[in-house]
């Protein structure tokens, strides 16, 4: 059975239309051999128009350029950018240096600047610069054969910084001097002809003086009200009401003004001699051992310190109980030893008696207070006769005011504190360091 498929594509190619196969064809000959076959010209006609137009096209050829080499596939070509020859290669490489050398140039002027900007917000007056007086016409005087004739120097042409000329020397005819007499003119008792005073020389400017309120950066400014605070033992950091130190014989053992001032002469001289002979010895260590150290002081120092204490007031002491020798182990004393670095003796004699001071002070407010609340007394002498708050002179009582008056006192210290620092805020607010 004959294969209908096969019969149907015969069928197709008899009835497709004729091709022509022109080699070399362009847009233009493909455009008008459409153009010839829409109007309705023959086979012959078309290829005759085509091989015209070939053989016009033959008969103008464009030259042939010639091959171009192969680019090597390992070759990486930009060609996003425009290539550079090795002489613009070389001024941009020296147009680069330049510029990094300047922009250093520039960095290291701001950083001098920054280190320099407190005197330059007070630059020194400058000073007008003087003028030479003029010279006054000289009166005609009598020439002499041994006397010398100064002549004024020839000034040069004005520039930016003139400097001196030595003055010339001239006379009438004499035979050659000597070498040595030639540097220095000769000087003549005798009356000579005026000579016109030389240009004053330019004496250097004073350096520019510092302002007193910006002697430092911000930094330094806050640095140093900080060192300030610290070291403030008797108000704003007191050991007893801001540092919270010592609690235990003010609470305890302070319940009138005489136990008071007896504290406070064993905490003085506890605090003071006790930190100077542990740092002493700490310097002869090399700081090492710190803790046995200033126990072992604090309790050598107990001893005479007792005798002393007896001496003045007796049998008083037994009124103190425990909380006497408990000075020993007292935060006050021994907290020096939490801080690593060694300071001089002059320091530590000058912080112990600073801190003893605090305590004093911290004592006898808070003893003369809780006699006076407790029995209407001060130092044992009648103020009013009725006790206000009996409460006061029991510990409980004691614990109660420690707190008013700390808190009182910590409130008061934290506002003048925060005015002092909002003022080197303000003194330092347009400066960047």
């Amino acid at each position: 059975m004959p294969n209908s498929q096969n019969r149907n594509n015969r069928r197709k190619r008899e009835e497709h239309s004729e091709t022509l196969i022109i080699p070399h064809i362009t847009k233009e000959m493909l455009e008008k051999a459409r153009a010839m076959a829409a109007q309705g010209a023959s086979r012959a006609e078309i290829e005759q128009a085509i091989a015209q137009m070939q053989g016009v096209a033959t008969a103008n050829p464009e030259p042939e350029s010639q091959p171009k080499p192969e680019p090597d596939a390992r070759r990486i070509i930009p060609t996003s950018r425009k290539r550079h020859t090795d002489e613009e290669r070389k001024a941009m490489l020296e147009q680069m240096r330049q510029e990094r050398a300047q922009r250093e140039e520039e960095r290291r002027e701001e950083a001098s600047r920054r280190t320099q900007r407190p005197a330059w917000h007070f630059p020194a007056p400058r000073a007008a610069r003087e003028e030479p007086p003029a010279a006054t016409p000289a009166e005609p005087a009598e020439t002499r054969p041994d006397a010398t004739i100064r002549i004024p120097a020839v000034k040069p042409a004005p520039q930016p910084q003139p400097q001196e000329q030595p003055a010339r020397v001239a006379g009438p005819a004499q035979p050659a001097p000597e070498p040595k007499a030639a540097a220095q003119p000769v000087k003549s008792t005798e009356p000579a002809a005026p000579v016109a005073p030389a240009a004053p020389k330019e004496q250097p400017q004073p350096a520019p003086k510092r302002h007193a309120g910006l002697l430092r950066s911000r930094a330094e400014a806050e640095a140093e009200l900080n060192e300030k605070i610290r070291s403030d033992h008797i108000w704003l950091s007191n050991p007893v009401m801001v540092c919270g130190l010592g609690l235990a014989p003010v609470v305890g053992a302070a319940l009138d003004g005489e136990r008071a001032l007896i504290l406070c002469v064993a905490s003085l001289l506890l605090i003071t001699f006790t930190r100077v002979l542990a740092v002493a010895v700490c310097h002869l260590s090399g700081n090492r051992f710190r803790p046995i150290i200033y126990s072992y002081a604090a309790a050598l120092l107990y001893i005479p310190v007792y005798i002393l204490l007896y001496e003045f007031f007796g049998n008083s002491l037994t009124a103190l109980g425990i909380y006497l020798p408990i000075l020993v182990v007292e935060p006050a004393i021994v907290k020096r030893m939490e801080f690593a670095e060694l300071e001089p003796l002059r320091d530590a004699l000058r912080h112990g008696f600073n801190n003893g001071i605090g305590m004093c002070v911290a004592l006898l407010i808070v003893g003369c207070l809780r006699e006076f609340l407790a029995s209407g007394t001060v130092f044992g002498h009648e103020v009013i006769h009725m006790a206000l708050l009996p409460l006061a002179a029991q510990p409980a009582g004691g614990f109660v005011l420690v707190g008013v008056i700390a808190a009182v006192w910590c409130a008061v210290a934290n506002a003048y504190t925060d005015y002092k620092r909002e003022e080197v805020h303000r003194l330092y607010a347009g400066r960047k360091h």
